[in-house]
């Protein structure tokens, strides 16, 4: 933007201070909005899982060239501890508790969830397990990971809750704070110019012109009027000086 005047202080500073709220509220947004459009298109186009946790494939049967085809079933995920069930065939957010076992001990895993597919398992997840050191040591132990020791997270050092899924804090782009530099001495400095060029373009304005050329013909008629008596009487004179008289 070019303005001929320098701005103020005051409305710099408004200015910007729109110009970030503004990018601090689109740019999640359209974030959201993608990743959205991925989720969305992955549940509509029924894509089988990697591990099979959304689709079963079954054998339909064996025709006479021997060629088999084969039906999609879809996983219903059991909750046992809410007496609640879904299905991935209808429901995108359809999860259930994630267990980890071993031979001896069976762990609910807490704030971690199971779903249809990889990425609602991750979105749908909280890390409130890593916040607690009890939980950290009893996921190792049953992984057999060693040394069991462990540093869980510091919840006081982010604006998120503890609870919060993964979801909600890639709603917010995992953006602990935003921090803008605005200085107005540097846009002073920049907006400050050496020197200034500008032309200045116009029509041909017949009556403009017809009124320029009578007002200087009019200054000239003036002008011849106030100055040929004087160059009368200096010709007179002149001419009476140099006369010459005839000789008899």
């Amino acid at each position: 933007m070019l303005i001929n005047q320098l701005e103020s202080r005051e409305r710099f500073e408004n200015e910007i201070n729109d110009t970030i709220n503004q990018f601090q509220k689109r740019i999640p947004i359209s974030f959201t909005q993608t990743l959205d459009l991925i989720r969305m298109t992955t549940q509509g186009n029924a894509l089988l899982a990697m591990f099979s946790s959304n689709w079963n494939l079954s054998r339909a049967g064996i025709d006479t060239e021997r060629n088999s085809s084969f039906v999609t079933i879809p996983i219903i995920h059991n909750n046992t501890e809410q007496n609640t069930s879904c299905s991935c065939a209808t429901l995108q957010t359809c999860t259930v508790p994630a267990h980890l076992s071993s031979s001896n001990e069976t762990m609910i895993i807490d704030g971690m969830v199971f779903g249809c597919y990889l990425l609602e398992t991750v979105l749908l997840s909280s890390l409130s397990c890593f916040y607690s050191e009890t939980c950290i040591i009893n996921v190792r132990n049953l992984l057999g990971a060693r040394p069991p020791t462990s540093q869980q997270l510091n919840d006081s050092l982010t604006r998120f809750n503890v609870h919060d899924t993964i979801e909600t804090m890639a709603y917010q782009m995992f953006i602990e704070s935003w921090t803008s530099n605005v200085s107005y001495e540097n846009f002073y400095e920049s907006c400050s110019p050496n020197y200034c060029v500008y032309t200045y373009r116009s029509r041909f304005d017949a009556p403009k012109m017809l009124t320029t050329f009578l007002s200087v013909f009019a200054g000239l008629s003036f002008g011849i009027r106030f100055v040929v008596p004087y160059l009368v009487k200096i010709f007179q004179k002149i001419k009476r000086r140099f006369r010459i008289e005839p000789t008899q």
